[in-house]
């Protein structure tokens, strides 16, 4: 087996969640850390090449040096780098590190906020001088962000930060925190592996609120480390689906972490039509194709954590039905007749590599439910009766 397939393969195993991890789940921490800081290096050295302020350079390279070693790892994990990096290192023009610099060392002297590179703290809290702010944290790990200014931006093409910032109740804030510390408690208990993905790969949780708005949840690829949850204090924010966007998002850092150490899925130089709109079996809406790719990973993921909940029998005749729902549906993509790479294929330039491990996911959901569903050459018949069973929308 080549290295590049084993890697797929764990991948693959991560996201069934088995009780063992693979390697890839803790070691690509690492490595992104690794990666991540001689990209940093490399943007100082090339700021001094391409006479950036000289003041500027220096200003940036004193103040991560004066960074402990747990410091410094904090920023090479934090969201808000990731951006900066990203940023710079695509802008096409010379390094100008101010948003670096800024994240590094916050500037106090004049009484405003100064948070941390991961928001986790701040100084001057809401503009008050020696004021500290601490964020409450999930699973003894994950930055619960409600406040700093890494929240409270706006963004019109996200379903999130879309509007202005609406702080949350103290009351709304508890129920935040209670109803996200129910869903990783019960994440751990059924599945560990993806409760060590979340735990790994999402550093940062925002979480906004919007009157009138359902609720929404969204990750995006120049801010990996990060997810934004909207209005998890409503009633219509449930157990079951929080659940679900906490592995869901946190999946999609866990492979845009694969893609930023090992591999772009679509082939770096090839082309892609960027009009091309294949069809989601599971969603049944048109998406791009890069979003079509990472879904069948994501739905393999919680396909399997719907499976591995049905394998307790703790759960309620609700709860239950619930997971079987969830089950049915997140499957049915899978049952689809004809290869799900077939849907994607015509439009673009994809590493085979991904291409192999999305037959091999829809090879094992099919062996998975062969007991249950006609052959394969009878599949869509047979899905319309599940769904019809089950309930599937």
């Amino acid at each position: 087996m080549t290295p590049g397939l084993l890697i797929v393969l764990q991948l693959l195993s991560s996201l069934t969640a088995d009780s063992a991890a693979p390697p890839i789940v803790d070691n690509q921490v690492e490595l992104a850390v690794q990666k991540l800081k001689s990209q940093f290096e490399g943007l100082l050295w090339l700021a001094r090449r391409f006479s950036t302020p000289e003041v500027t350079v220096q200003a940036t390279c004193d103040a991560f040096e004066a960074l402990s070693p747990r410091e410094r790892y904090a920023f090479f994990l934090s969201p808000a780098v990731f951006s900066e990096l990203f940023r710079e290192g695509t802008s096409g023009e010379a390094p100008r590190l101010r948003g670096l610099l800024a994240l590094l060392k916050p500037d106090d002297t004049s009484g405003q906020e100064a948070w941390d590179p991961l928001f986790s703290q701040a100084r001057n809290y809401q503009g008050e001088p020696g004021k500290h702010y601490e964020a409450p944290r999930l699973g003894d790990s994950i930055v619960v962000d409600l406040v700093s200014p890494f929240c409270r931006r706006t963004d019109l093409t996200s379903p999130v930060f879309f509007g202005d910032y609406q702080p949350l109740t103290e009351e709304q804030r508890s129920v935040v925190l209670d109803k996200l510390r129910a869903a990783l408690a019960e994440i751990d208990a059924t599945a560990p592996t993806l409760a060590r993905i979340i735990r790994n790969y999402t550093r940062v949780l925002v979480v906004r609120q919007r009157e009138g708005m359902l609720p929404a949840s969204e990750q995006v690829s120049d801010e990996v480390g990060a997810i934004r949850l909207l209005n998890v204090h409503t009633p219509h924010y449930t157990h079951e689906q929080l659940m679900d966007d906490l592995i869901h998002e946190s999946v999609h850092n866990f492979l845009s972490t694969y893609e930023f150490l090992e591999h772009p899925f679509l082939l770096a130089g090839g082309s892609t039509d960027p009009d091309a709109r294949p069809v989601s079996p599971w969603s049944m809406r048109p998406i791009r194709v890069l979003p079509f790719l990472h879904a069948a990973f994501v739905y393999f993921a919680i396909l399997h954590y719907a499976l591995r909940r049905l394998e307790k029998g703790t759960l309620t005749d609700e709860a239950r039905a619930q997971a079987l729902r969830q089950r049915n549906r997140y499957a049915s993509g899978f049952l689809m007749p004809g290869a799900l790479s077939a849907y994607v294929k015509p439009y673009a330039d994809i590493d085979p590599r991904v291409l192999h491990a999305m037959d091999q996911m829809q090879a094992l959901v099919r062996r998975r439910f062969s007991r249950t569903v006609a052959p394969r050459s009878e599949v869509r018949p047979l899905t319309q009766s599940v769904t019809h069973k089950e309930g599937i929308p």
